[in-house]
């Protein structure tokens, strides 16, 4: 007789769910060396995951973003509205990017592979990548869905082991970069497919029929788990909000109150405001990804992800705001929007800090992972830079801010959060783009101060080496206009810039030309910090100043240290930014 999960002691689940991960570590890594792309190979920004045949989470590999906690048990639902059991078959492989389903934007294509293991669809094996371009005007102008590319509703991109070569060529086309974007969505397949086969295997090693009861263990443990957490914490309504950079000259507002209660969480957005005409508006499933990440990273970080501890966690956005837009609204860059949600929450959750929530639970807003994007016609031979730039490059560069500061330790410099994005590194770009790195230098006194001082910002400065214009789109910079807050006394970190030849402040949301020549300054925000500055070690202060962390000016100014005993000399070169920039 099969053995049934229920009846197998907690040491083998708990290898069983060990296992389920690294088959998933297994897959993220294929998906890491088979990539094209540097925005999946370099940068990681992905997402691999097991779901169970009904569509909810089982497992996600360690290096799956947190940003997309829980995101791909959402697509896979819809995905099986479309495509139920019943009309599927081994070999098939369905995908989409459309931003209601997916991941929010166009760019991020989900590949869902259902699994069969002895002539029966027992899972789901799970990708969603960012790729390098999938058409449209690539800003945070369009004004609607329309502008922004191709969107592929859920279509069998394989059937029965056959590729749809209709959808492939549709895909090629409809992208400046179609050898990478075919190459990355083969990856995804490969992926895919290795979740499919080392879980075959592993249920017969076990000589287990499907997956179902090894679920049904898992989220309720989980769950379980949740639930207790919550229960530990007092009840009541807990509210913030948190000003926006918006698009231009009009700023934006996310309204937050979190109920606590009956072993629940609900997060209410009511009152955020209402979704615009411009491309940052964020669909409903990442902002539910986006909300469920702060509790899980507080309340169980050491317990793997699966649909039971989201369970008790309930999120209303209501429809027409910027975290619930309608479609067709523009969603192209809605990380500006949603990747402050999480700094919403945990400026709410302030008043359990520390005796509800330990001090590292808490973590003071880190500016928006930054991402920009340029693409151009390849520069005439015998230009100064690299020869093998293609006919028409496209390029994409993610780099970060400074990380918020938690309660109890600094923030780390330049470090995303909370994607997990990995900074794209220099040399990539340079030896495939006509683009030439002068700096790339951590910025002095841009860590918000504090008893914990924020992670430092970065300034990258770029030169064009072509002899032709390209174009510049920043895709996720923000942070410009309000600098990332503080908490509990702690400072905000600094504002992020953009510059045209240093001279020449450029907008965050729209397009530029770049000319032969020209250089673009780019400075992350730095985070915020915790507590007063004045409850610094002032070991720790003299140590940031002979780091070049915190310039002498502000250890005296800000951190109230002695001035006789503040010593610079030592100091790497770091840019000095002048107190009058200081928060």
């Amino acid at each position: 007789m099969t053995p049934r999960i229920a009846e197998i002691d907690p040491i083998t689940l708990e290898i069983l769910w060990s296992r389920l991960i690294s088959i998933l570590d297994e897959a993220d890594t294929t998906l890491l060396r088979t990539s094209y792309s540097a925005i999946v190979g370099e940068a990681h920004d992905y997402a691999v995951a097991l779901l169970d045949a009904e569509g909810n989470s089982l497992a996600e590999a360690n290096a799956t973003m947190p940003a997309f906690v829980g995101m791909l048990s959402r697509t896979a639902r819809s995905f099986l509205q479309v495509y139920p059991p019943s009309n599927l078959e081994p070999g098939d492989v369905i995908i989409s990017n459309d931003p209601w389903i997916c991941a929010g934007h166009l760019p991020d294509i989900t590949l869902i592979t259902p699994i069969y293991h002895r002539g029966r669809m027992v899972a789901l094996a799970g990708c969603a990548a960012h790729l390098s371009d999938v058409g449209g005007r690539g800003t945070s102008e369009g004004r609607d869905i329309f502008e922004e590319g191709l969107r592929i509703p859920p279509l069998k991109l394989y059937v029965a082991g056959q590729p749809n070569h209709d959808l492939f060529a549709i895909i090629q086309n409809n992208s400046r970069s179609p050898e990478d974007v075919v190459g990355d969505i083969r990856a995804q397949m490969l992926a895919n497919a290795v979740t499919a086969r080392r879980l075959s295997e592993l249920l017969d090693e076990y000589g287990l029929e499907d997956v179902a009861d090894l679920s049904a263990a898992i989220q309720s443990q989980t769950e379980a788990a949740m639930r207790r957490q919550i229960d530990r914490l007092p009840a009541g309504v807990y509210r913030a909000s948190l000003d926006l950079d918006g698009f231009e000259d009009h700023p934006l507002r996310v309204e937050v109150a979190i109920t606590i209660g009956g072993g629940e969480i609900t997060v209410d957005y009511t009152g955020t405001s209402p979704q615009v005409d411009y491309a940052i508006n964020c669909p409903i499933n990442l902002t539910y990804s986006e909300t469920v990440f702060p509790f899980r990273a507080s309340l169980l970080p050491n317990l793997p992800s699966a649909e039971g501890s989201m369970r008790p966690i309930k999120v209303i956005a209501p429809p027409g705001t910027i975290v619930s837009p309608a479609f067709p609204a523009p969603v192209r860059s809605r990380v500006v929007v949603v990747h402050n949600l999480h700094a919403a929450i945990y400026r709410a959750l302030q008043p359990l800090v520390p005796d509800y929530l330990r001090p590292p639970a808490i973590q003071a807003h880190s500016g928006c992972i930054w991402g920009v994007w340029w693409w151009g016609p390849r520069p005439t031979p015998g230009t100064k830079g690299p020869t093998d730039v293609p006919e028409n490059w496209v390029a994409m560069y993610i780099f970060n801010g400074g990380k918020g500061a938690t309660g109890a330790a600094d923030g780390q410099h330049c470090l995303s959060f909370p994607q997990n994005c990995s900074n794209i590194p220099v040399e990539y770009l340079e030896s495939r783009t006509p683009m030439l790195f002068e700096c790339k230098e951590l910025i002095t006194d841009s860590g918000g101060a504090g008893r914990y001082r924020g992670g430092t910002g970065q300034r990258v400065r770029i030169r064009s080496l072509s002899d032709k214009p390209y174009s510049f789109v920043p895709i996720s910079t923000d942070r410009i206009r309000f600098a990332p807050i503080g908490l509990l006394g702690g400072r905000p970190g600094r504002a992020g810039r953009l510059a045209l030849n240093d001279t020449q402040e450029l907008s965050s949301r729209t397009m530029t030309m770049i000319q032969p020549g020209d250089t673009i300054t780019m400075e992350t925000p730095g985070g915020g910090g915790v507590y007063d500055p004045h409850q610094r070690d002032p070991e720790a202060v003299r140590q940031d100043v002979r780091m070049g962390l915190v310039s002498a000016q502000a250890a005296v100014e800000v951190y109230g240290a002695d001035a006789d005993r503040v010593d610079n000399s030592g100091a790497p070169e770091l840019t000095q930014v002048p107190s009058g920039a200081m928060p």
